[in-house]
């Protein structure tokens, strides 16, 4: 497991960057802050090539409703919902992205609610509208999370830290004009996402997945 100083110092070392190793990822100037800040974008971008990675997942947000009202307040942490996994007082229900049904006209009476209707902005609104207080649950995807503090950890799973390492790399070469630095990042890179990429994204770890020494085709 790295922390972010300990990725940005790795960064330090891997590229050859001039001066002392930074021992604080804060008040930096200079190329130390550029390294802060590669680490900061790489992290970044791994974490928003995918809406669904697992290490993003939060399980079933609970969200209370108020009576005579059709609206509930989002987890603060919320990206994208789960859409299948809505319930009511833990029974299913169902729902709707609003561009589906932008030309009916609501039922704005008060009842339990029957459907649930995801707004443009990510807001719920619910149809009736909730007579009563009632729970709704559903899974969803957090945004990701930003390094800040030199202790911070990255969301990305320890295992798989030197791909945050080798798009960092990328970018410091970029920047540089230094080809060998960024080969050797790339090389880290496409390795750990591939293998990030296998085990958090919702494949069942298939598609890198090998046993045996065979394979058989069959034609239909």
């Amino acid at each position: 497991m790295s922390s972010f100083l300990v990725l940005v110092q790795d960064l330090h070392r891997e590229v050859g960057a001039a001066g002392v190793q930074p021992s604080t990822v804060t008040s930096q100037a200079g190329e130390a802050l550029r390294l802060v800040n590669w680490i900061i974008s790489a992290d970044t971008l791994i974490q928003d090539l995918w809406t669904d990675w697992k290490f993003l997942w939060a399980a079933s947000g609970n969200l209370a409703t108020a009576a005579a009202s059709n609206t509930v307040t989002n987890p603060s942490s919320l990206n994208f919902w789960d859409f299948e996994t809505f319930r009511i007082d833990n029974d299913p229900i169902e729902v709707v992205e609003y561009h589906e049904i932008r030309r009916e006209i609501l039922d704005t009476t008060q009842d339990k609610p029957s459907r649930v209707i995801i707004m443009p902005d990510n807001t719920i609104k619910l149809e009736p509208v909730a007579d009563a207080i009632y729970q709704i649950s559903a899974d969803y995807w957090k945004q990701p999370t930003v390094l800040a503090a030199n202790a911070d950890i990255s969301a990305i799973p320890a295992t798989y830290h030197k791909a945050i390492l080798g798009r960092a790399m990328i970018l410091y070469a970029n920047f540089e004009g230094a080809p060998e630095i960024r080969t050797q990042g790339e090389e880290f890179y496409i390795e750990q996402l591939d293998r990030l990429e296998n085990h958090e994204l919702p494949n069942k770890e298939h598609a890198r997945f090998k046993q045996g020494g065979h394979f058989e085709v069959v034609a239909s």
